[in-house]
């Protein structure tokens, strides 16, 4: 739906199971985003937040308000949120090791390097499909990396090109904080992740999260491509400004 920093949506569905990973956009943004892929918030069956960045949660009070769906994240990311979003209905804890059912989706919990209090990112289970999302975190850890194996598709942040980084005008404190164990996946640490989980079955890759001021999608795509053995695996960039169109997973 939308990725990058100014507002994080993911939406997963199967049948009449569909879940929002974060809603750091507004209903109304959310509603016409749906609308242009053909589906609609009306229909939505629970949200899943990662951690409490206003990119990832802006939108979460006034969508629950309109859209009465349970919002499910870690007492850590409730408690911070709370502060600048306020109290939202029907919101359920979760345990960073977690595991939800919503209708035919089986959505795994897992902990993730960022700095923010309980981060955590998700594996969405299908049958025997396995949709895999890191994105949010600093570093790759044995524990990543063990719970993205097996995918048969996988959204991984590809934040930033090291060089554009450095030589850009952010500030050395937020440049220092961006390169942290607990902040984002440069593109490099991006292929290295891929490297590390990639295996015969893996169909498709959607590089997330990347920044408009400091990558460049080609870049992004040429450091997965250069990861991944097989060349036949599909490879989409998330925008921030439009929806990616449908991805199945056979």
């Amino acid at each position: 739906m939308s990725s990058g920093s100014k507002g994080n949506s993911v939406y997963i569905e199967y049948g009449s199971s569909r879940i929002l990973l974060d809603a750091g956009l507004g209903p109304r943004a959310l509603a016409s985003r749906l609308a242009d892929i053909g589906r609609s918030l009306d229909d939505l069956s629970a949200v899943f937040l990662t951690h409490e960045h206003s990119d990832h949660v802006r939108g979460v009070k006034a969508l629950t308000k309109k859209y009465p769906v349970p919002v499910y994240s870690t007492r850590g990311t409730y408690d911070q949120m709370q502060r600048s979003t306020g109290k939202v209905r029907d919101w359920r804890c979760l345990d960073r090791e977690d595991e939800v059912s919503v209708g035919a989706l089986q959505v795994e919990c897992y902990a993730t390097p960022h700095d923010a209090v309980e981060s955590v990112a998700f594996v969405v289970r299908c049958g025997t499909r396995r949709l895999g999302h890191a994105t949010d975190l600093g570093c790759i850890n044995d524990h990543v990396t063990d719970r993205l194996k097996k995918c048969d598709a996988l959204l991984v942040e590809a934040n930033h090109d090291v060089g554009l980084l450095d030589s850009g005008p952010y500030p050395w404190p937020v440049k220092q904080r961006i390169k942290s164990d607990v902040g984002h996946l440069s593109n490099e640490a991006c292929g290295a992740l891929l490297s590390a989980v990639d295996h015969d079955a893996l169909q498709t890759v959607v590089l997330m999260h990347l920044s408009e001021q400091n990558n460049r999608p080609e870049y992004a795509v040429q450091a997965a491509q250069n990861a991944l053995a097989n060349e036949s695996i599909r490879l989409v960039v998330a925008r921030q400004n439009k929806p990616t169109r449908l991805i199945a997973i056979d």
